[in-house]
């Protein structure tokens, strides 16, 4: 089956919605393209999402570049704008800087699902003396891992939905998922401050 000419233009659309969203969510932005992609997968399907995914995890790697690169040239600087995102506190940098110290990659992988921003990583493997390029590589899988984590989730929940006959109902889920998620995230970061 084809895509037709509004599809294509659409898929468009979501690639360079997806890699402009990884490369801002990778410097400043502060809500994950999880977002994005997961609304793709009640949209397009598991694949395609993931074929987003892709190319959202290309655009955080490209966005980690510059990150590193000034975590390396000026790591004050670099950690005060990080400090300028809303929700980033000196916590998050302290635990940050503590994990590169050990095995990086790890670390990073794991990070990426357990609410430290990729930004942060980026600039304190600058800061420690990362390779940008190497960076930017185990970001790429790194990034990967937590994409395909979030919309394989939400795969699973829309066949579940699906299966119970709720699939009219799976956005809404969807929507409050990340409401649940998102005001969890908040009120932990704030009384962290």
């Amino acid at each position: 089956m084809g895509v037709g000419m509004g599809g294509m233009k659409n898929e468009r659309l979501w690639f360079a919605a997806a890699a402009l969203w990884g490369f801002a969510e990778a410097t400043f932005f502060f809500i994950v393209p999880d977002l994005l992609l997961t609304a793709a997968v009640l949209l397009f399907g598991f694949s395609r999402a993931f074929r987003f995914a892709t190319i959202a995890a290309c655009g955080a790697a490209v966005g980690a570049l510059p990150m590193v690169i000034w975590g390396a040239a000026d790591p004050d600087a670099a950690r005060a704008f990080i400090l300028s995102v809303p929700l980033i506190g000196e916590d998050l940098l302290l635990r940050v800087h503590g994990e590169l110290e050990g095995f990086w990659p790890f670390d990073l992988t794991v990070g990426a699902v357990t609410g430290a921003p990729f930004k942060i990583y980026a600039v304190e493997a600058g800061a420690g003396g990362v390779n940008p390029f190497l960076f930017a590589m185990v970001g790429y899988v790194a990034r990967l891992a937590r994409f395909t984590l979030a919309i394989g989730l939400t795969a699973l929940g829309a066949r579940l939905a699906a299966r119970f006959g709720l699939q009219r109902l799976a956005p809404y889920g969807l929507a409050l998922a990340w409401a649940v998620i998102y005001v969890f995230y908040v009120f932990k970061r704030l009384s962290v401050s």
